[in-house]
């Protein structure tokens, strides 16, 4: 093969895709990279629907919408299965494991009953989030909030005509002789004394206020309910299968501690490999390889916003690993001779560990569940840059140089 021939077919490729991993990734400034929660912190929680008929896309949607009341940017929700159930699995940065318990282990279907006679539900109402209010009553000595809703005009009318038939009571009559209950899933949460002002009166709109002993309390609970009456119930309920809860603190020393491992492995190999072959030619070349193989791997992870999380990264270290033992192969095949056959038997190798490890992520991919995802996706995407990129380019490499 001529350098001419070697430059146009193999490098280029290569090279343009390599100059486009180090543009995508941006190593001059912060890594351009989307890491998971094993190295960011957060929760991750699988939860399985009990009517395992619902749709999991809209499982999905609602409790998306549901998480995102907290104006979270880093929330993802996404469907699982195994070979048995489908799952739901949420990872969320800024959330405690409570938080998803409170919002996602019931179904939240709310409704405001007067005399036992429902006057409204979620769907009925909308809420203006922007004047949520959140206080503390020296009086009372308790942190009390309000959450503006405003009712349809179905609610309000029937609001107006039960309200019409009850009677003042109290000083100067004030209230009237029943109260407005809030229920979530069945379960009483609050009781609102209604205004004699508002006796039979089409209210479009209404405060729902609470109140608890602490801010904190306060707050989860003001969220809670705010999160019910703008999404809805889930269409099932939910039984939590698994909980994790990652430190942002151990996450990143893990990193720094695998980046110094990874280094010194590298040391370690490159001095194999040369103690080998007796030639620093081979030795650049072979580290150079898996070292771009990686740099473009993470490249495509960071364009499709695929997280990084342990799993991956082991997927990562798999892939360099089967990556350098297959250019050792390649080397050896030609140094016993450069003929047809031997980069036949050599292109042969790389096929046959392509296809072998590929077939072997691809089911994972699709059905695997949480740590298990990353490390089958990494891991294929790894073996075809391997297969279509990094190792064709090394093979030509290493046929001028032997």
């Amino acid at each position: 093969m001529s350098w001419k021939r070697f430059i146009k077919v193999r490098t280029v490729i290569f090279s343009i895709i390599l100059l486009w991993s180090v543009f995508q990734l941006k190593p001059w400034a912060e890594l351009n990279l989307d890491w998971g929660f094993d190295i960011q912190g957060g929760v991750r929680v699988i939860l399985q629907p009990e009517n395992q008929s619902v749709p999991m896309d809209d499982l999905v949607v609602v409790v998306q919408n549901r998480l995102n009341i907290y104006g979270l940017k880093d929330i993802r929700v996404r469907s699982a299965s195994d070979l048995q159930s489908s799952y739901l699995v949420v990872e969320a940065a800024g959330l405690s494991p409570e938080d998803v318990e409170s919002l996602l282990a019931s179904q939240g279907f709310f409704e405001g009953k007067i005399d036992n006679i429902t006057v409204f539900t979620s769907g009925d109402v909308r809420v203006d989030k922007a004047r949520k209010v959140l206080r503390y009553d020296k009086a009372s000595g308790i942190y009390e909030y309000e959450v503006p809703v405003m009712l349809s005009p179905e609610a309000a009318k029937k609001f107006a005509e039960i309200t019409a038939n009850l009677i003042p009571v109290g000083y100067n009559g004030t209230y009237l002789n029943a109260t407005l209950d809030l229920f979530i899933d069945g379960k009483i949460q609050n009781s609102l004394q209604i205004s004699s002002g508002m006796k039979g009166k089409e209210i479009p709109i209404a405060q729902v206020t609470g109140g608890a002993q602490t801010y904190d309390e306060a707050k989860q609970n003001s969220d809670f309910l705010t999160a019910i009456l703008m999404t809805g119930a889930i269409p099932t309920t939910m039984e939590i299968v698994s909980m994790q809860r990652v430190s942002p603190t151990l996450g990143a020393e893990f990193l720094r501690s695998t980046s110094f491992a990874g280094i010194i492995a590298a040391a370690l190999v490159g001095l194999v490999i040369f103690i080998r072959y007796k030639s620093p030619v081979i030795t650049s070349a072979i580290l150079f390889t898996a070292l771009s193989e990686l740099l473009i791997t993470m490249s495509i992870a960071s364009f499709i916003n695929w997280e990084l999380d342990l799993s991956a990264i082991a997927g990562l270290i798999i892939t360099l690993g089967t990556g350098v033992n297959q250019q050792i192969i390649m080397t050896d095949e030609l140094k016993l001779g450069k003929t047809k056959k031997r980069i036949k038997d050599a292109m042969f190798i790389i096929l046959a560990s392509f296809a072998t490890i590929f077939s072997t992520m691809l089911p994972l991919m699709w059905i695997g569940i949480g740590s298990v995802r990353g490390f089958a996706v990494t891991t294929i995407i790894g073996v075809v840059i391997g297969y279509f990129i990094t190792r064709p380019a090394y093979l030509a490499f290493i046929e001028e140089v032997m």
